[in-house]
């Protein structure tokens, strides 16, 4: 039941990742058809960075979760199964960590943006979220890469 709704909630994510990639995409070229006839879109640098960080964001989670990351095959053929299963389980435990760290610091950030009300430089618009989005992602990474723990060689969701 848990990894069901988690999955949704990637899924969810993605949808999110795509549309940003979408709009950062049609920002920039609007963008650059405005300026042909010098005009511009106010904020078209705030927006497509946001967008930027939203994509990669809210798409790493569904990338893990589909195990669609490059492998370093080399090495993993030149192991045998014991090695391979060691060393899978080895970097899941290290990204663990890592993504465990980076979640409440990344959080703690987002804490402080909102205290100080940082804003875009040419929106205006609050700064917070994007860390705190952030930190949800990787909230979820860790979900993700604990299930791989637990069920090795399967994938949490089928592309």
């Amino acid at each position: 039941m848990f990894f069901s709704w988690v999955a949704r909630c990637i899924k969810v994510l993605a949808v999110f990742a795509g549309l940003a990639i979408l709009l950062m995409m049609s920002v920039t070229v609007i963008d650059v058809i405005l300026r042909l006839f010098n005009r511009g879109i106010t904020g078209a640098y705030d927006l497509v960075r946001a967008c930027g960080v939203v994509g990669v964001a809210c798409a790493l989670p569904y990338l893990t979760a589909v195990k669609g990351h490059i492998a370093i095959e080399f090495l993993y053929h030149r192991c045998g199964r014991l090695g391979r299963v060691l060393m899978d389980s080895l970097f899941r435990f290290i990204s663990l960590g890592l993504f465990g760290i980076l979640a409440v610091r990344v959080f703690q950030h987002g804490i402080s943006l909102l205290k100080s009300g940082e804003v875009f430089p040419n929106l205006g618009l609050p700064l917070f979220w994007i860390p705190m989005l952030i930190s949800v992602n990787c909230a979820l990474m860790l979900v993700v890469i604990f299930y791989h723990l637990l069920h090795p060689g399967k994938e949490f969701i089928k592309p």
